[in-house]
């Protein structure tokens, strides 16, 4: 095997997923494009620690690791923030952090850099820390309930917050879903339908560009 990877989805308001890789030999491989924004950390093979922030990201990209590399993280939410770092600013990219001796500078916090079993008390110890935020108010826009506010108003505090609009996430969300069911077999025709693409075509393209696949490839490598 050329690559090992898990991850698992907690049910949990603020963790979307956690993850971790061990790279078997020197490699890429693709990642998709998602909303969430990633605190990842990593060791490498000659033991030197490394971590840093990934934004989110509208289109898919391609990671390079290295023999002997084991990586892990956690993809946090949307409405979770990280007082003075910029999502927008962030999109598509990564901030690398520093570490020195263990310790992680995090906002106005050193922290001890974390294994991958302590990922749950690391991401607790931040929000008490008030290293990372829950905006609340975005979660609910997101969720649909933002009746409270203006339009205007909802997008312009979901952009500031997210580094996206409403409308990228949902056309993100949109293509995961059809991803997840072309993974069970579900035809292409199908997967627009339910998944609410005009068409195929509509389907073919937004997979292209957020998860760098055509239907057809996903069916023939699940």
């Amino acid at each position: 095997m050329e690559h090992m990877y898990e991850e698992h989805h907690p049910d949990s308001p603020i963790v979307e997923c956690v993850w971790q890789a061990r790279a078997m030999k020197d490699e890429r491989y693709l990642v998709a494009a998602v909303e969430y924004w990633d605190l990842w950390f990593a060791r490498q093979a000659s033991g030197e620690l490394i971590t840093g922030l990934s934004g989110p990201a509208l289109g898919h990209r391609w990671i390079r690791s290295t023999i002997g590399e084991h990586s892990w993280g956690v993809q946090l939410r949307p409405h979770v923030v990280l007082p003075g770092v910029s999502k927008e600013m962030l999109r598509g990219g990564e901030r690398r952090l520093e570490v020195h001796e263990g310790n992680i500078a995090l906002g106005q916090q050193v922290v001890r850099f974390p294994e991958f079993e302590e990922l749950d008390d690391f991401v607790e110890r931040l929000l008490a820390l008030d290293v990372l935020r829950c905006d609340d108010d975005v979660r609910r826009m997101l969720s649909g309930d933002g009746t409270a506010y203006s339009e205007r108003h909802r997008q312009r505090r979901v952009r500031a917050v997210t580094g996206l609009t409403r409308k990228q996430i949902e056309q993100l969300s949109r293509a995961r879903d059809a991803f997840a069911l072309l993974l069970q077999g579900v035809p292409p025709i199908e997967c627009a339908a339910r998944c609410g693409f005009a068409d195929q075509a509509h389907l073919t393209r937004a997979l292209k560009a957020f998860h760098g696949q055509t239907p057809a490839r996903v069916l023939s490598g699940r």
